[in-house]
């Protein structure tokens, strides 16, 4: 089984729109009309983004913005994991940095990788700076759309 992991930045202004397309089978075609997805490829599985999500949740590192959870919750309904993060997560950038953690600390998840300990190394240290740096990116009227599946 595989998964992928897919960013998009949407005006915070068009996340209505994505949110209403919920439960309807389209919202994928919304966030692709909406969103802008990001220039930067993530070539690890979703796996390695999921499990770094909630590793990093765990550690209070919270990048989904409250405020949007039922949100989040809405489009999960079509598309397995989805999380909104907004500017209001820039004040992690910090915490995100990869010299900061060993890939044993945000890998070992829910999901079982089988990835050796350089692969660990580059697969956490790509994410979180795919992560920081889209993260970092953001305007005050932009949300980070964040896929897994």
């Amino acid at each position: 089984m595989s998964s992928i992991a897919s960013l998009h930045v949407v005006q915070t202004s068009d996340l209505p729109a994505i949110i209403s397309a919920a439960g309807s089978g389209r919202t994928w075609e919304a966030v692709h009309r909406f969103g802008a997805e990001l220039d930067e490829e993530y070539g690890w599985s979703g796996y390695v983004m999921l499990n770094v999500l909630e590793s990093l949740d765990t550690l209070n590192i919270l990048l989904e913005s409250p405020g949007l959870h039922e949100a989040s919750a809405a489009l999960n309904k079509d598309h397995g994991y989805t999380t909104l993060i907004t500017s209001d997560a820039k004040a992690y950038l910090d915490r995100l940095d990869p010299a900061a953690h060993e890939p044993g600390d945000l890998l070992d998840g829910s999901i079982e990788l089988e990835l050796d300990d350089e692969e660990a190394r580059y697969a956490m240290e790509e994410t979180l700076s795919l992560l920081r740096d889209a993260i970092a990116r953001l305007s005050d009227d932009e949300v980070l759309l964040l896929r897994i599946g």
